[in-house]
């Protein structure tokens, strides 16, 4: 049975995997615009993952003094500002698009395939959506940050299902793995594959990855699913 509908994760699995080291250089220059030790922010950022994912935090500037707050410090006007700009610029250098993706959605779209994205993500994300060149073809982009829901959720996968008009058995769901996705999708009754590409070595999990189910090592793979 080929999918109705094909749903896919955003970073590591549209976008490439940004490493530690890179989000460890980044998190540095956003602690700088605070003020506060990298290490102290780093941790904050840990320990309010799940939070953020789901926009509990507030606006950008609100989790930005939730943050400074959690490091230790209160902060003025221009000190939020200027951290929320460096807070956009690097989640910014994460999003580099594989170059694959767009001509999988494309491809996707012209075989009539609905498409949903489903990505843990802060405001940033949404907030950049439309710039992106693979925005046009997803039919239904869920942010968790947007929606107030975090995966493996069972809600978020079948609020997905609900936009696009599908039920969850209909639908092949892609991701990297992290955030315990793919066990997730599986038990709201989705086919779950994992995709694995070399930048994800080294790349920041939120969550250990023990999937053991099916993979692809290319996103284009997907369109030999929905070739019928």
């Amino acid at each position: 049975m080929y999918p109705r509908a094909v749903i896919f994760d955003f970073f590591g699995t549209l976008s490439q995997s940004a490493s530690t080291t890179e989000r460890s250089r980044d998190h540095a220059k956003v602690a700088a615009a605070l003020g506060v030790p990298t290490k102290d922010y780093e941790a904050a950022l840990r320990r309010s993952w799940p939070d953020r994912a789901r926009g509990a935090l507030g606006d950008l500037a609100g989790t930005m003094r939730w943050l400074a707050r959690a490091c230790g410090v209160e902060i003025d006007d221009a000190t939020c500002a200027a951290a929320c700009a460096a807070r956009i610029a690097t989640q910014r250098d994460y999003v580099r698009l594989r170059p694959e993706a767009e001509p999988t959605l494309r491809a996707l779209r012209d075989r009539g395939v609905p498409i949903g994205v489903v990505s843990d993500c802060t405001q940033e994300l949404p907030a950049a959506w439309d710039t992106f060149p693979i925005a046009p073809y997803v039919d239904a982009p869920v942010f968790s940050v947007e929606v107030g829901l975090k995966k493996p959720d069972p809600a978020i996968f079948l609020l997905v299902c609900e936009r696009l008009g599908v039920e969850p058995s209909d639908c092949v769901y892609v991701g990297d793995g992290d955030s315990n996705e793919l066990p997730g999708a599986e038990a709201v009754g989705m086919r779950a594959l994992r995709l694995v590409a070399p930048d994800h070595a080294g790349a920041q999990v939120f969550d250990p990855i023990t999937w053991t189910g099916a993979c692809l090592t290319d996103l284009r793979d997907v369109l030999t699913l929905a070739s019928g």
